[in-house]
């Protein structure tokens, strides 16, 4: 018997051939396979399914479309080729293989301040990646390389291909046309000089290798605020959010930055992601930064005008107090780092022969000589006694075999 309502909600053939042959062959489970149907024919669509949708017309975003950056590599919110649509209202990445809309966005949820274009770190191929964030937690993160060219779509006119400076050509646009202030590195802000992971050569770089947890990433200082990328979580703080920073736990290679955030201030892109607390304020910890980074971190946070609180007084008092406290721990609480766990003037022997020796802790080195000597007397006395155990044993020999001569005589 023909399921209707089977074929009514699902329109592959192999797919509902495949659920007859499992309600054949458990017929019991029809009426669950029926509810599930109907429970998702009559689910409301998802906030994914809605950025998600297919086109019925392959030009419907031709009237409303302002600019098309065609095939584009993104690595957040997906890791696809995409084309990057920005439309009066919205902007919108669109995979063009499927003729579909993966998601969109209205440009009033975009944020003024997480807009940055950096060169990407350690690429063999010289790229650029760039960021997006919104006022939500989410952000867009894509790269362009500088030898592949790019196409430029725009309405009523020809395509223009991108060869040289695309990465400015680009950021102008975003900036003009999706009302989105794309910065770069400027050198008068932050500069870093480090060895290339590529070339092991020597390089102007405009970031720095640091750990947010245990996840690693990169540390860009730039003019609007600080950058931490590219993996989940990707975050912008904006220079406005800041209020101080710490140089915390320095060895002889790193040491951790400590920033910490004005009160009611917000991360950007933050998803998924929770600050620590240091006292009532809000920080986020970045570990492992080579020490040779310092100098111009130090030159950045006096450029922005961010506090530098590492050597405050309350942070030298704070510091001092945990040396003492490891100075303490070291000596027992013992003002002149002596031993004095055990008093050996107090130590009565026991007549218990099974009880334990107790240790002497002033031991000195005569005693430990005069166990030598010790042992040197009992050693010769050993051998006194092996001698005389000898000279014993000679002397009956020798009486014996005088006794042997006498019977011999007598015979």
């Amino acid at each position: 018997m023909p399921m209707t309502w089977l074929n009514q909600s699902i329109d592959d053939p192999n797919l509902v051939q495949s659920v007859e042959d499992l309600i054949k062959a458990y017929p019991a489970s029809s009426r669950v396979i029926e509810r599930l149907v109907n429970y998702y024919d009559n689910k409301p669509p998802s906030d994914r399914d809605i950025k998600r949708r297919k086109l019925e017309d392959k030009n419907a975003l031709s009237s409303d479309e302002i600019l098309r950056i065609m095939d584009v590599s993104f690595q957040l919110p997906a890791r696809k080729k995409l084309d990057l649509i920005i439309t009066r209202t919205r902007l919108i990445l669109y995979n063009p293989k499927q003729n579909a809309i993966e998601v969109q966005y209205n440009l009033d949820d975009l944020s003024q301040l997480g807009g940055a274009c950096v060169p990407s770190p350690d690429k063999a191929v010289k790229s650029y990646t760039y960021t997006i964030f919104l006022k939500t937690e989410d952000v867009i993160v894509f790269n362009t390389q500088e030898k592949a060219n790019v196409t430029l779509k725009k309405p009523d006119t020809e395509d223009q291909i991108l060869e040289t400076n695309k990465h400015e050509v680009i950021s102008q646009l975003i900036t003009e046309h999706a009302r989105v202030p794309i910065t770069q590195p400027s050198k008068e802000f932050f500069r870093s000089t480090g060895v290339s992971s590529i070339t092991g050569k020597q390089e102007d770089r405009s970031h720095v290798i640091g750990y947010l947890k245990a996840k690693d990433g990169f540390l860009f200082f730039l003019p609007t605020g600080i950058l931490f990328g590219f993996k989940k979580p990707t975050l912008f703080f904006p220079v406005s959010s800041l209020a101080s920073t710490v140089i915390t736990n320095i060895t002889q290679r790193t040491f951790d930055l400590t920033l910490t955030l004005r009160p009611e201030s917000k991360i950007l892109g933050s998803a998924g992601f929770r600050t620590t607390k240091d006292g009532d304020d809000d920080t986020v910890q970045f570990s492992m930064i080579e020490q040779s980074e310092y100098g111009g971190i130090e030159a950045y946070t006096k450029k922005v005008n961010i506090n530098d609180h590492s050597m405050t007084e309350e942070r030298k008092a704070v510091n001092k107090g945990e040396n003492q406290d490891e100075t303490n721990e070291g000596n027992n609480g013992d003002d002149d780092g002596q031993d004095t766990s055990e008093n050996d003037e107090d130590f009565e022997p026991s007549d218990d022969e099974n009880e334990p020796l107790e240790f002497d802790t002033d031991a000195s080195a005569d005693e430990e000589d005069d166990e030598d000597d010790e042992d040197t007397e009992k050693q010769t006395s050993k051998e006194l006694a092996h001698e005389e155990e000898h000279e014993f044993e000679d002397a009956v020999m020798s009486e014996n075999e005088e006794g042997e001569e006498l019977l011999d005589e007598s015979d």
